[in-house]
C-alpha cells in the first residue's frame, strides 16, 4: 500500500503491491459508519458482504475518538476469515498499517486510540 500526499487533503493510494493481502484493484470508499452502535454493526456486515460478493475492498474511516470502539464492533461483528487492513497516522513517524484476519486481530489489538485510521474490509479466504 503506497500513500502519498497529492495536493492538499487529497491523497494518492497505490494498490499496487500486495501490502493488504491479495491482489484487487476494485474499492469503494464509504466515508464515516454510523455513530449508532447497531447501524454501524450492520453496515459492517453489509460492506463484508459487498466485499466477498463483488470482490471489492470496502474502505471507510472513522473519527480517531472512536477508533477503538470501531476497532472493537469489526472483531465482534466479522467473520473469522475476513481480511482487515488499519492504516494509522499515515505519513507520520508513528505510521501503522497492517492486514490480518478478524481471527489474527482478535489476538493482536493495535492501539488506534485517538489515532486517525482507515480501515479496509476484504473478502477472506
Amino acid at each position: 500500500l503506497g500513500l502519498g500526499q497529492t495536493s492538499g487533503r487529497a491523497l494518492l493510494i497505490d494498490f499496487s503491491d500486495d501490502e493488504l493481502g491479495s491482489e484487487w484493484t476494485e474499492f469503494a470508499f464509504n466515508g464515516y459508519l454510523p455513530v449508532d452502535q447497531k447501524q454501524r454493526k450492520q453496515a459492517l456486515l453489509k460492506f463484508e458482504k459487498k466485499a466477498t460478493r463483488e470482490n471489492q475492498a470496502q474502505l471507510f474511516i472513522e473519527t480517531p475518538y472512536r477508533s477503538t470502539v470501531l476497532f472493537k464492533d469489526l472483531i465482534s461483528t466479522l467473520l473469522p476469515s475476513t481480511l482487515v487492513c488499519i492504516a494509522c497516522d499515515l505519513t507520520l513517524s508513528t505510521e501503522f498499517i497492517k492486514t490480518l484476519t478478524i481471527q489474527e486481530w482478535k489476538k493482536q489489538k493495535p492501539d488506534v486510540e485517538k489515532r486517525p485510521c482507515i480501515f479496509i474490509i476484504e473478502a477472506g479466504f
